[in-house]
């Protein structure tokens, strides 16, 4: 039988952890910039970016992400949105070279 650790170091990792980040919008391109606490900066475009831009500033740019499900939590954003404090980010697209 496995123990809790056992079990604990198989199924978590940073993929599955939220992570604080700060949140930065760019409204004419419908960007999203998450920058962690150690700078790293990750681009993001999500379909409900005007919500998520109100929501943001309402909670100065705190948030939290999850990687591994593409899941943005703003805290207090339902205060202000009146939906769930949840918001679903796709990658950045690549452009293509011609």
């Amino acid at each position: 039988m496995k123990n809790i650790k056992q079990l604990r170091t198989k199924t978590e990792s940073p993929r599955e952890q939220w992570v604080d980040v700060t949140v930065d919008i760019d409204l004419d391109h419908q960007l999203v910039r998450l920058i962690e606490s150690n700078g790293d900066i990750h681009e993001y475009v999500s379909n409900n970016v005007r919500a998520l831009a109100h929501a943001a500033a309402h909670n100065r740019g705190r948030a939290q992400w999850c990687e591994k499900y593409q899941q943005l939590l703003v805290p207090g954003a339902s205060d202000v949105s009146g939906g769930i404090p949840f918001y679903k980010l796709e990658p950045k697209p690549v452009a293509l070279s011609a």
